[in-house]
């Protein structure tokens, strides 16, 4: 045997494989496809991106409202925190007032 046709022997066998395993893989899906119509029909990618998107936008408009929500409801507690600083300021100066009129009161006459 020469080298040409150990060449050829080598080159037929990877042919035959070749071959023999296409012809097994067909067979292969052949027997394990599912009948057409039978199970799920394949999504059409148009429809499944509109679908996505409708997701993604109700998702979205979730998110505003709830973060509106919150804005609102830390908005209302900012007020209700700012008027009550106003009314302890208010107070504070008048008791302030009050104690530097009750100090004018009590304090002796200065002699001049």
């Amino acid at each position: 045997m020469n080298r040409t046709d150990l060449t050829l022997i080598i080159v037929s066998a990877i042919v035959i494989a070749l071959v023999l395993g296409w012809s097994a893989r067909w067979l292969f899906d052949r027997l394990n496809r599912l009948p057409h119509g039978a199970g799920e029909e394949d999504p059409d990618p148009l429809k499944a991106a509109e679908a996505a998107r409708d997701k993604a936008e109700a998702e979205l408009k979730r998110i505003q409202l709830e973060y509106a929500s919150e804005y609102n409801q830390l908005k209302a507690e900012l007020e209700a925190t700012m008027d009550g600083l106003r009314s302890a300021r208010q107070r504070a100066d008048a008791a302030e007032a009050a104690l530097e009129a009750a100090k004018e009161d009590k304090a002796p006459p200065k002699e001049g």
